[in-house]
C-alpha cells in the first residue's frame, strides 16, 4: 500500500529533520531534551510509586522507563497531529499537496526522535540485562506501534481539521488513556475482568510486548503484532481514500 508518492516521502523526511533541528535549537540543552523528557517523567512516577506508594516490583525503574518511552512516542505523535493541517496553512494555500503528507511529517519527526531515545535505552538495558535473541523481535513490535501511531495521527489530523475543538478532547483522552495503558503498573496483576478491559487499549498491550522482550528476555506475542499491522494497514488504506476524497474540502477548511 502506497500512502503517498515516493518523492513526497523524501520531502516528509526532510521536513521532519528540519522540524527537529528547529525544535532543538530553541533550547539550551537541544537534542538532550529528547532523552531527558522520558527520564523526567520516569523520575516523577518512580518517586510516587516507590516512596509514596511502594510498588514492590523488581527493576521498577526499567519497568517504568520502558512504559514511559513507549507511551511518549504514541502520545506526542497523536497530540502534535491535531494541528498538523492547520499549521501547514501557508504551504497548503500555495501548493496542492496530498493532505495526508502533513500528519506523516509529524509522525516521521517523532519517529526520528524515538530512534535516538531507543538507541540510548538499548545501551542501558543491554548493560543491565544483556542482549538476547528476543531482541530480534523488536523491529516487529516497533513496526506495529508505528503503524498504530500513523493511523491514529492521520485520524485526529483529519477530524480536527473539521472540528478544531476536538484537539482539547484528544489531549484529555490521551491523559485518560495513559492511566489505562499500564505505564506505571503491570496489567497482569489486575483482577481478570479488569485486565480484559485494559487489554482493549492497544497501547497497554504494546507496552507489555516491549517489557516482555527487555525484562523477561522472551518473545512478544507475534500474532498480536501481526494483527495490529494488518488492522492498521486497512485503517490507513481507508484514511488514504478519505483524504483523497475530501481533498478540496480540506483545503477550504484549512485556509478559511
Amino acid at each position: 500500500m502506497v500512502l503517498i508518492e515516493k518523492h513526497l516521502w523524501r520531502y516528509a523526511l526532510y521536513r521532519a529533520y528540519l522540524n527537529l533541528v528547529g525544535e532543538a535549537s530553541k533550547y539550551y540543552l537541544g537534542w538532550l531534551w529528547w532523552f531527558l523528557e522520558p527520564i523526567a517523567m520516569t523520575g516523577v512516577f518512580f518517586v510516587v510509586f516507590t516512596y509514596l506508594r511502594s510498588s514492590g516490583m523488581e527493576h521498577f525503574t526499567y519497568f517504568l522507563i520502558i512504559g514511559v518511552t513507549s507511551w511518549l512516542w504514541f502520545a506526542n505523535s497523536v497530540a502534535n497531529s491535531t494541528a498538523a493541517l492547520a499549521s501547514a496553512k501557508g504551504i497548503i494555500s500555495q501548493i496542492r499537496l496530498p493532505k495526508l503528507l502533513f500528519p506523516i511529517i509529524v509522525v516521521t519527526a517523532a519517529g526520528l526522535k524515538q530512534g535516538f531515545v531507543f538507541a540510548i535505552l538499548l545501551i542501558f538495558l543491554g548493560a543491565t540485562f544483556g542482549a538476547n535473541a528476543a531482541w530480534l523481535a523488536l523491529p516487529l513490535v516497533a513496526a506495529a506501534q508505528l503503524a498504530l501511531i500513523l493511523a491514529a495521527a492521520a485520524t485526529v489530523a483529519l477530524a480536527c481539521c473539521w472540528l478544531r475543538d476536538l484537539r482539547f478532547i484528544v489531549n484529555s483522552g490521551l491523559t485518560l488513556m495513559m492511566f489505562c495503558s499500564g505505564v506505571f503498573f503491570d496489567i497482569n496483576a489486575l483482577p481478570p475482568t479488569l485486565e480484559e478491559w485494559m487489554r482493549l487499549n492497544p497501547m497497554a498491550v504494546m507496552i507489555e510486548q516491549y517489557r516482555t522482550i527487555f525484562l523477561h528476555g522472551a518473545l512478544p506475542d507475534l500474532a498480536w503484532c501481526a494483527t495490529v499491522l494488518a488492522g492498521c494497514g486497512i485503517w490507513l488504506y481507508a484514511l488514504r481514500w478519505a483524504y483523497q476524497r475530501l481533498d478540496v474540502e480540506l483545503t477550504r477548511k484549512v485556509i478559511a
